[in-house]
């Protein structure tokens, strides 16, 4: 691909270089531009010690200890001045809020235009968060509306910000996260379909009550009920890991946490599915990422952004419910898939192809500026 006939200055604002999916893809995104020949600058908004995860060729600003929100946002402003991005772009509620704020304190001819990323669904565990959390989200329903440009992460997320934070649909582009970054050249896992040999369920996220890793534990007892020895094995450790090894131990069901470890998809097993249960999703990365490597995946239909990231029949299923009986049926519909032939929809969710999608953003927002 050619470089771009005019490179443009781009400001990242993000809370941290390193600790979530939200950081990977801003860090991939920042690394695949510098490439590209554009010159990027980031600003982290919290005080953590990520500078060993900068893209080589980044700049690095930090406003951690700039007092408050309004400080925050004053000092990126300064930033403004001294970097003089052609655009902005945040990803995230807080870092969002604080670009959001910024411009709407700059004058318009002092500002660039601004692009805001969203990666969760909020409406679905709204209710039961706690009163900062919705007063963070009250504020962005009234500030998500004033960007120049919305960047969603799926097409459920998209779908929210159009109906419930005043975002216009024609300003909203879904951007597919570069989500093959970490299984590119990995070879495929040699499978064997069906369940006459047990199955393995691959637990892919943290031990937290959005995740819902307890459901994992009935969806494997209830397989054992049926006839068809399974095991649970756990990726990314978590402050429920207790509770859930205790259900484990009462419903008989075999259950190994591993904890955190970056390349979860190297340890699959001829038998395994991937199992994500989730209240609710933005996407789900390591649906695409099971894919990458010729494993089924599993996650439930009510957690709407998984939609985007897999293909039902093709790549995994999803189920009807949250059940034990619902979840049991999908893995074992998903466990005779042999997932093959899906070369054109992975490259959708390539490091390439997500980076040409967002510098056309870039290059669009920036061209029209500030609104």
């Amino acid at each position: 691909m050619s470089q771009p006939d005019a490179p443009l200055r781009i400001l990242f604002v993000v809370p941290s270089l390193h600790g979530g999916g939200a950081e990977f893809v801003a860090r991939t995104w920042m690394g695949w531009l510098v490439e590209r020949g554009h010159s990027v600058a980031v600003v982290t908004t919290s005080a953590k010690a990520t500078d060993t995860y900068l893209p080589e060729g980044v700049v690095h600003y930090q406003i951690a200890t700039a007092g408050g929100h309004v400080g925050k946002s004053r000092a990126l402003i300064a930033i403004f001045g001294g970097f003089k991005p052609d655009v902005a772009v945040s990803l995230q509620a807080h870092a969002n809020l604080v670009l959001l704020t910024a411009a709407a304190l700059s004058p318009k001819s002092r500002r660039p235009p601004v692009i805001i990323s969203e990666r969760n669904l909020v409406s679905l565990g709204l209710a039961d968060s706690d009163l900062p959390h919705k007063v963070k989200i009250g504020f962005a329903r009234r500030m998500y509306g004033r960007a120049d440009h919305v960047i969603a992460i799926s097409h459920p997320v998209a779908g929210e910000l159009v109906s419930g934070f005043g975002v216009s649909g024609e300003r909203c582009t879904v951007v597919a996260n570069p989500a093959t970054a970490k299984v590119a050249g990995m070879d495929r896992v040699v499978r064997v379909p069906g369940t006459v040999g047990g199955l393995q369920l691959v637990l892919a996220a943290r031990l937290v009550a959005q995740k819902r890793p307890e459901l994992a534990i009935h969806a494997a007892a209830e397989l054992n009920r049926r006839g068809i020895p399974t095991e649970v094995i756990s990726f990314g450790g978590g402050p429920l890991l207790d509770s859930v090894t205790a259900e484990a131990e009462r419903l008989g069901v075999s259950f190994d946490d591993k904890g955190w470890v970056e390349d979860w998809f190297s340890h699959f097993k001829p038998n395994s599915v991937v199992l994500l249960p989730s209240l609710r999703e933005g996407f789900g990365n390591v649906l695409v990422e099971a894919a990458a490597a010729g494993v089924p995946s599993v996650a439930v239909s009510g957690a709407l952004g998984v939609a985007d990231a897999i293909v039902p029949g093709i790549t995994g299923e999803l189920a009807l419910g949250p059940t034990a009986e619902q979840l049991a049926d999908a893995v074992e519909r998903a466990s005779a898939i042999d997932v093959t032939g899906i070369d054109a929809w992975l490259d959708r969710f390539s490091v390439g192809s997500s980076g040409r999608d967002l510098e056309t953003v870039l290059q669009m927002v920036a061209a029209d500026g500030p609104r």
